[in-house]
Parts: structure tokens; sequence; C-alpha cells
């Protein structure tokens, strides 16, 4: 019995250190989890100013496309990556003081004189924006998202970015983000709403319609009474609403024709060196349906203020930019 008697007694004591290791372990564990939240969440009350961020934010990993999330109301959300766009030396909602800052405003200023006129100069869906080129490569995706970005400065508007790039979209793979639904959808689904595609961001008065994804066919939805509909809900939804297209270089693909009918106003994106006067003209043409056409001249490094079009000039990202005035029909 003695010897029964010490091995009952030697077990016990084994499972009272291993009780004493499990306990420290839970200790532990709890002390660590009450520690995360305030690691996770410490964010300056400047920052979060800027940056509003939905309740239901995750954490993404580094390099990672951030995916979409809800709130506890359910509306969808898309958080931007702002530290690589500024890093890209882009336009953010952060209020530092760049040269990239001061020129977009002088893009954007006659663009929302013009979106909100009224009387005999008013022009048709002048709210709506529709950005583009002649040719891939001319800098037009860089430009709808930096006028996006500083449009969402403005104190009383809200800006809409909508990638009506249907072949080619690009504006979620330069924003960081992903969304599984999009323009796309919204047009080849009617019982799809604007508000189903419509995704909120962390800049509070900015939301992006993504494309969703490449379609084939993209002309044909772009021209179809769908579209119409769709695009007429969206200019007429809210009164202090821009909406910017990004919309496929007209020379590459009859996508940018069939949505230029829609819109009121057109930038045109001009690469300076790159682009001919052919490439520009009958990029024009193609463009004739909207009544006001406005030219940016992107990457240009010398002042070209003797051009019979040049308004403003200004320097950005390395190189030149500058405005060009209206054409009117």
């Amino acid at each position: 019995m003695d010897m029964i008697e010490k091995a009952v007694q030697r077990q016990t004591g084994k499972s009272k250190k291993a009780s004493l290791v499990e306990r420290a372990a839970e200790k532990l564990g709890r002390e660590a989890a009450e520690a995360l939240p305030d690691a996770v969440e410490s964010t300056s009350p400047a920052e979060a100013a800027v940056n509003p961020v939905p309740p239901s934010r995750k954490e993404h990993p580094p390099g990672q496309d951030r995916a979409e999330d809800r709130d506890e109301a359910g509306t969808k959300w898309l958080e931007i990556d702002l530290d690589a766009l500024d890093a890209a030396g882009m336009v953010t909602p952060r209020g530092a003081r760049k040269r990239v800052v001061e020129e977009y405003r002088v893009i954007k200023r006659p663009l929302l004189l013009k979106a909100f006129q009224s009387g005999e100069q008013t022009v048709k869906n002048s709210n709506m924006i529709m950005v583009t080129s002649a040719l891939p490569g001319e800098g037009k995706t860089f430009n709808s998202i930096n006028l996006t970005m500083s449009i969402a400065k403005e104190r009383d508007l809200h800006v809409l970015l909508v990638d009506a790039d249907l072949s080619r979209p690009n504006i979620c793979n330069m924003l960081g983000v992903h969304a599984d639904k999009g323009l796309v959808d919204l047009l080849e689904d009617d019982s799809l709403d604007v508000s189903e595609v419509m995704y909120k961001t962390n800049i509070e008065n900015l939301s992006i319609i993504p494309a969703g994804r490449a379609h084939s066919m993209g002309t044909e939805l772009l021209a179809s009474e769908r579209a119409e509909r769709v695009m007429r809900e969206m200019a007429t939804r809210y009164s202090n609403r821009i909406i910017i297209f990004d919309t496929a270089p007209v020379l590459a693909s009859s996508e940018g024709g069939a949505l230029s009918r829609h819109v009121g106003q057109v930038v045109f994106v001009v690469e300076s060196e790159k682009t001919s006067e052919g490439a520009v003209k009958g990029a024009l043409d193609v463009l004739s349906s909207c009544e006001s056409i406005g030219l940016v001249l992107n990457k240009s490094r010398t002042i070209l203020a003797s051009s019979p079009y040049a308004q403003y000039y200004y320097g950005s990202y390395g190189s030149y930019y500058y405005y060009g005035a209206d054409r009117h029909r």
C-alpha cells in the first residue's frame, strides 16, 4: 500500500504542476488579448478625422488588396491604400502641401463651376465628367484618381468615382482595393440597384463603383437603354454629387464613344511628345457628342504658353501639365 500511496502522490504532484502551468498560460493569453485592441486601434484623433473607417474594419496583410467590408448597417466599404497613393506622389485628403495638389485645384475649378451652372449656360448632365485619352498609357486613370481625390477635398460635395473602362479596369488595382461586383453587374442585371454596387470608402465624401470585371461586350453595355437609365439615376439622385468616369481610350475601344453621349463634360488627356495631332483630332471627333471638352497635357517638360489652348500652366509628378480650354458644340 505504501508503494501505491507514493505512486498516487507522485502522480498527483505532476497534475498540480501541470495545472499551475496551464493557469499561467491562460493568464498570459488573457493579458495579451486585452492588450491587442489598443495596439491595433492606436490611431491619432487627427488621422481618424481625415481617414474615417467603418466599425467592421479588418486588418489586411501588407501587399494584399483590401477587400470589401460592411459596417453594422450593412453598408459596403472599401479601404483605399492612402499610404501607397501618397508614396506615388498622388493627391490624398491628408492636406499635405504638394505641387500636385495645387495643379488639380486648377483643373477641377472650371469643371465644378460648369457642373453647377444655371440659366442659359446650363449643360445637361454637367456633373458627370468623363476622363479619357486617345490611346493607352497616356495617363487617363492617373488623372481620374487625382481629380477625384481633389474634388473629395471640397467641403460641400460628394464625389463618385466609376471605373467605366470595362475592357481593362484598373481603378481598384491603383487604389489597392478589391470588390466582387461593379458596373458590369449593374448594367447586366436589371434587378440590381446602383446602391448595391456602390462602395463607401475611408475618405468621408468619396464613393466608388468598380467595373466589377473585364467584359468583352463593354460597348454594347454602355450603349444600352439600361445604361441610359442608370446614368440618369446617378446624375439626378443627389444634387451635390460629382461623378467621375474613368473610361477606355477612345481610339483603342469604342466604349468611350458610347459613354460620351451620357456625360456633360469630358477631360481629355494628351501625353506630351507622344500623342500625335492626328490622334487628338480623331479622338475629339469620336467625343463630339459631348458639349464641353477640356484638354489636359500630361508629362510635358516645357511651358507651352504659346499654345492657342493654354489657360493654365503648372508642374507635377516629375514633369509638367496644363489644362486646355473647353470645346463647345
